[in-house]
């Protein structure tokens, strides 16, 4: 009993003598705590009770580990035992952990220092809470760490991975859906207490499920996060349009010369190696020129389109068709012998002499069709299949030659 006495004998004499220090120390604007040699809480001032979730009167007395997380006391304790061991105090600031009562932990941004007083030298930790300061400068990191991401040309799922991760971080986020182009990418579990839809242009869309309500500042970093999603699927579909065009006829939507010439390239490749013939046909409408001359070209535009159309379904799924410029296409195969290759260019004339009714009425084509086979020079194929297109010309026609 004599000890306690003492003890609280020793700590009224030390706040009595601290009485003129702790009257500037209750008017800072930062949370305040002192402590003495011993390591027990001398004062704590209201912004520091506040900011640890007790009454000031619990914390006096208490040891100033009290408000230190545990994988950290230890070293929190040799740096207090150190502090009042040099002759020179240190003043400096740095960043701690803190200990509220409820358990939950905290970021603080505390300048530590030994102050010389009457009843002797006490420790002093002055600071704040910057936990949510820290969040924001996650956050805004993400976003920035994102947006390049997004400059450099990721992918709508790379982007969509990352910012879930990111957003996940600091947000109470569980699930998250990309829909956009009619697909729907899921990343997460299950959905959450609230569902919030964010547009990203158009009708796409980023619906995020989050495990309970969030600030406005959380809520802007959720919107920032879309923006940049939304603004990144509108640059891929912008280059992958301007790729389709650098790529394809703009009347009929087929390949260009560009494209073909690939295609064929890689088609001749494949044959190389595995010792099949490519085949190559030149189709060429006879007498197209009647239609724009009684037509128009607007007529002429639409039944080279229809042509197109009927191409592409005649041919297999892997076959290449290309408009090769005017009333011209071109069909590159793998893998077809001369029987099938004359096979297929009869059924191509076969489908263009189909009637083609249009707004200006019915218009009847018929085509010549060159056919050339090999397995390495595509510039010879070509030649050898629009050779054999005048052939079939020359031959009346509405033919289908083979060079």
């Amino acid at each position: 009993m004599e000890d306690k006495d003492d003890a609280g004998r020793s700590e009224r004499v030390q706040l009595e003598a601290l009485q003129p220090v702790l009257a500037v120390l209750e008017g800072l604007p930062d949370a305040t705590v002192a402590s003495g040699r011993d390591g027990r809480i001398l004062f704590v001032n209201a912004l520091a009770a506040a900011l640890f979730g007790y009454e000031r009167e619990e914390l006096v007395g208490r040891p100033v580990t009290t408000l230190w997380p545990e994988r950290v006391r230890d070293r929190y304790t040799r740096n207090m035992e150190l502090y009042f061991a040099i002759e020179h105090p240190l003043r400096f600031s740095t960043e701690v952990h803190g200990l509220r009562r409820d358990g939950s932990e905290f970021v603080g941004e505390m300048s530590w220092g030994i102050v010389d007083t009457a009843a002797g030298p006490v420790l002093l930790a002055i600071g704040r809470d910057i936990t949510a300061r820290r969040a924001a400068e996650a956050r805004l990191k993400g976003v920035a760490a994102l947006g390049e991401r997004a400059l450099m040309g990721s992918s709508l799922e790379e982007l969509s991975g990352e910012a879930f991760e990111r957003l996940r971080a600091t947000l109470p986020l569980e699930r998250v859906e990309v829909r956009a182009d009619g697909d729907v990418l899921v990343l997460g579990g299950e959905g959450g207490a609230v569902e919030l839809r964010l547009e990203l242009g158009g009708d796409d869309e980023l619906v995020a499920w989050l495990g309970e309500a969030i600030d406005d500042d959380q809520m802007a970093y959720l919107r920032a996060v879309a923006t940049i999603l939304g603004t990144a699927l509108a640059r891929l579909r912008t280059e992958e349009r301007m790729r389709h065009e650098a790529l394809h006829d703009p009347l009929t939507g087929l390949a260009n010369r560009t494209l073909l010439r690939d295609r064929l390239e890689h088609a001749l490749a494949r044959s190389a190696r595995e010792k099949l013939p490519t085949g190559v046909l030149f189709i060429d409408l006879d007498e197209f020129k009647v239609v724009n001359d009684h037509y128009g070209h607007g007529a002429g535009d639409a039944v080279l389109a229809e042509v197109a159309a009927r191409l592409r379904a005649a041919v297999r799924p892997a076959d290449t068709v290309a408009r090769w410029g005017g009333d011209e296409f071109v069909v590159v195969c793998e893998d077809v012998d001369r029987e099938a290759a004359l096979a297929l260019g009869r059924r191509l004339e076969e489908t263009i002499r189909r009637p083609l009714r249009l707004d200006a009425g019915v218009h009847r084509l018929s085509a010549s069709i060159g056919i050339a086979l090999g397995r390495e020079d595509p510039q010879a194929l070509l030649a050898g299949a629009d050779a054999a297109v005048y052939r079939a010309k020359a031959a009346g026609r509405g033919r289908v030659e083979v060079a």
